[in-house]
């Protein structure tokens, strides 16, 4: 099957049977999954941001504000983690291993190497800006074509069979025009899951640049 015959979410993109694979539901995936990870990462980050803050006089906050720093590097490994929705080859980590063991060994390495600061430049960008934006493009590409489909039932329900504003843009008196925005909708359903899929493979493109 081309899903399986497909690495990469470019390589499938290019068959003709896409629509038929599981990778548009990939890509709506890794979009959607963006939320949960962005808002639990979010809390964590403000938490020890805050709470570091306000200890970091008598000393306790210190960890805490470390943890936060060092919050980029399991953000980096989920993020990694979830490149395999819409990328088959291995995420490489660019993290290297300490000289010796021990925790406080670990967390000097890690906050020498580049990598960890290119993880928490990611985490800070990723938990303000990155899935709010993955969520809006998954909402607005679903919400036209699924909202001009609904337009007979709309005229109907809510319009009495008169009128009734389709995706409260358009006025629509008559069962034949709203028949045909439902056509519509029905076309454009495929051209969201094209679009959806270009957006997720450029995000995930950048993630994995950025991270590894």
């Amino acid at each position: 099957m081309a899903s399986k015959a497909s690495k990469t979410v470019w390589a499938a993109l290019r068959r003709p049977t896409f629509l038929l694979t599981s990778w548009p539901w990939r890509a709506v995936a890794y979009l959607l999954s963006s939320t949960p990870v962005g808002v639990l990462g979010l809390i964590a980050v403000v938490t020890a941001v805050a709470v570091g803050g306000a200890l970091a006089i008598v000393v306790v906050g210190v960890p805490l504000l470390m943890a936060a720093f060092l919050s980029g590097v399991p953000m980096g490994a989920i993020e990694r983690r979830r490149l395999c929705l819409l990328d088959r080859r291995a995420a490489r980590t660019p993290h290297g291993e300490p000289d010796r063991p021990g925790l406080r060994e670990w967390c000097w390495t890690r906050f020498r190497e580049p990598a960890s600061w290119r993880e928490l430049a990611y985490t800070l960008l990723f938990v303000t800006v990155l899935w709010p934006l993955d969520l809006l493009a998954v909402v607005f590409a679903f919400t036209v074509p699924v909202g001009l489909m609904a337009t007979p039932y709309m005229l109907a329900a809510y319009g009495h069979g008169e009128s009734v504003m389709a995706l409260k843009q358009w006025l629509v008196t008559s069962y034949p025009e709203a028949w045909a925005m439902a056509a519509l909708g029905l076309v454009l359903l495929p051209a969201a899951a094209y679009a959806l899929t270009v957006v997720a493979g450029f995000r995930a493109y950048w993630a994995r640049t950025f991270l590894t």
